[in-house]
């Protein structure tokens, strides 16, 4: 496997050098994900809430005190309800959000080093068009950022959602089509 930049208006792979970065104006969802067997949960800051389909665990810094009680735990993916671990990695930056990352290995760089080095499965909720798949349970073959504006609505209803901030992200977009890329894994 490897990570590619994919286009999904063009159906096709392209080099980094065909990326261009934009900042463009997000927010940053911060969500709870319950911990399993207990009332306490973890709130977990995301600019992609769509992507949570894919989430194999959620990872904090071995060094952050506020987490300690809770190595080795598990904790319930919101609205897939998919149990995932709690991992440790000092690749997390204590002061960013709430200092714990979802883990989405098929979806994000980072992540997918991250999934490697702790042998994390991987699941792939986005279709090459970037639509959600069937993993994207009720939200199959709606396109990513539709899904983005529904799924916060949800969450906000199930009461999974604790806030949302305005956020400038950068983005990757494709020189060709204009379109944001989709980081992909890909069988060479």
């Amino acid at each position: 496997y490897r990570m590619v930049n994919w286009d999904p208006e063009a159906k096709t792979n392209i080099s980094d050098e065909e990326v261009i970065y934009k900042e463009l104006n997000g927010k940053l969802w911060y969500l709870k994900y319950k911990i399993e067997g207990s009332e306490e949960f973890i709130s977990v800051a995301t600019t992609r809430p769509e992507t949570i389909f894919g989430d194999v665990a959620v990872c904090v810094n071995p060094n952050d005190e506020k987490y300690a009680h809770l190595k080795g735990k598990n904790v319930i993916v919101p609205i897939v309800n998919r149990v995932i671990p709690i991992i440790e990695d000092e690749y997390v930056d204590i002061e960013f959000g709430t200092g714990a990352l979802k883990i989405t290995p098929a979806h994000d760089i980072n992540d997918y080093e991250i999934g490697k080095k702790h042998h994390l499965p991987m699941i792939d909720s986005l279709d090459d068009d970037g639509k959600l798949n069937e993993h994207g349970l009720h939200y199959n073959g709606k396109d990513r950022f539709e899904v983005r504006k529904l799924i916060a609505k949800e969450l906000e209803e199930k009461n999974l959602l604790v806030k949302a901030e305005d956020y400038v992200n950068k983005v990757g977009t494709s020189e060709r089509t204009g379109a944001v890329i989709e980081p992909k894994v890909s069988v060479q």
